[in-house]
């Protein structure tokens, strides 16, 4: 008995899902052909835009599975190209969709096409697998040149290194940008792969979110890692803008500068102390301390640190939970972190245009999930 109900669940009905999907697509494309025409069938109006001549028949593979002979309308002059079935595609935009997040989970292209006949019980080839993600550089391109909302209340800006192996092996950086609106809602504004992080080319990614809307006029604070080439880069280009540098990243330059590696960590607890003053007076009193204590053991730490320090104090400005928020830099450091824990099974990218692509498609359809409830919406990321 067990037997038999087994099989009736693992081929009659998968049968007669089948049959079902394929009846109601067959349905569904006539009467979008009868759209087309005019009329129905054996009618003759004025509003007749054509004569049917038949059907033709073809395959396609759905999420229930390969449908067979499926019968599509055929115009006698003219052509008709239906837009339920693409002209020559053999999967559903579903199943392209299924692909394309497999791959961008990890999976190889080979390892994605095993994955595939096992849940559908049909093969493709990893060609197919390929061009599904290929077919992202429209979307890419679209999303690098839309024209920005200038609604932001925060900036974060942080780069993340990667191995590129084509022309040459060789680190490139992703310039990332993330930001922050009045309402709370957080976004990836847009990335570019570069050669560093150089003032030039912090200047050309900035200079482009600008030229796109993102002027700055109900911007606020900028905050960033300190980077030199970045803060030049700001200076030039959003001069009235405020900026927050990280002070992580702050207390990071101490134990770079140590000459004692043994000082690291009360060094960096002492300094963190002064960032945790309530007033102007106990924050210059406590950093007056730190300099007596650590002056004389290690000077070169005290310079480093001191250098630049009034720019990391723009968060005292406000109240929680904005003051944690723009304090340091972690809003953007943990989706890096995860966009990093997602690309790590690709190890490398093959060229600058991969980078493109599987960023975008990591973004777009794995860590953000509104993607496909608007496919058409850019500035809907994170």
């Amino acid at each position: 008995v067990f037997s038999g109900v087994k099989s009736f669940w693992e081929e009659d009905v998968r049968d007669f899902v089948l049959k079902n999907v394929r009846r109601q697509l067959e349905r569904m494309l006539k009467v979008e052909f009868r759209g087309v025409v005019g009329c129905g069938r054996y009618k003759r109006t004025r509003k007749r835009n054509g004569q049917r001549n038949g059907y033709y028949e073809r395959g396609l593979m759905t999420l229930y599975g390969w449908l067979e002979d499926i019968k599509v309308p055929r115009l006698r002059r003219g052509g008709w190209e239906s837009e339920l079935l693409v002209k020559y595609s053999r999967r559903s935009q579903a199943l392209d969709r299924l692909i394309l997040e497999g791959f961008l989970l990890g999976h190889s292209t080979r390892k994605t096409v095993r994955i595939f006949k096992r849940a559908f019980g049909q093969s493709t080839s990893p060609q197919a697998v390929s061009n599904v993600v290929k077919a992202l550089n429209e979307e890419v391109l679209g999303f690098h040149r839309r024209q920005l909302e200038d609604y932001y209340r925060f900036i974060y800006l942080d780069g993340l290194w990667l191995k590129v192996s084509s022309p040459v092996k060789t680190k490139k950086v992703l310039l990332v940008a993330y930001g922050v609106r009045h309402d709370g809602q957080r976004e990836l504004i847009d990335f570019m792969l570069s050669s560093s992080e150089s003032e030039a080319c912090w200047w050309g990614f900035i200079s482009d979110l600008k030229q796109r809307g993102l002027s700055g006029g109900s911007l606020e604070i900028i905050v960033h890692d300190g980077c030199g080439g970045l803060v030049k880069a700001l200076a030039g280009l959003y001069p009235r803008i405020k900026t927050q540098q990280c002070v992580f990243h702050k207390l990071s330059n101490i134990s770079q500068n140590l000459s004692d590696r043994r000082h690291r960590s009360q060094i960096c607890k002492d300094a963190s102390i002064i960032y945790q003053a309530q007033t102007d007076k106990e924050l210059r009193d406590r950093l007056k301390h730190f300099k007596a204590k650590w002056n004389n053991r290690e000077a070169k730490a005290v310079r480093a640190f001191i250098r630049g320090f009034d720019n990391t104090l723009t968060f005292r400005e406000y109240n929680e939970p904005y003051r944690t928020s723009i304090k340091t830099n972690n809003p953007l450091e943990r989706y890096l972190e995860e966009l990093q824990r997602r690309i790590k099974p690709f190890r490398k990218f093959v060229n600058a245009r991969s980078v493109d692509r599987i960023i975008y498609g990591i973004v777009a359809y794995v860590l953000d999930n509104r993607k496909s409830e608007n496919p058409n919406n850019f500035t809907q990321f994170a």
